[in-house]
């Protein structure tokens, strides 16, 4: 399980994430869809350590 409580990211101003949560099961399967800028990759690597 992996889970995710309150993350700000900004870079600036500009905020990617406010203050996000979630948690993500062993049995979930996701889908990560956005436009570019984002924010997707920063999330993907932010959750990988």
């Amino acid at each position: 399980m992996l889970g995710i409580n309150e993350l700000t990211v900004s870079f600036g101003e500009r905020f990617l994430f406010n203050k996000i949560s979630f948690i993500v099961s062993k049995t979930d399967r996701i889908g990560l869809v956005g436009k570019n800028g984002a924010g997707k990759s920063t999330l993907l690597k932010i959750m990988a350590g």
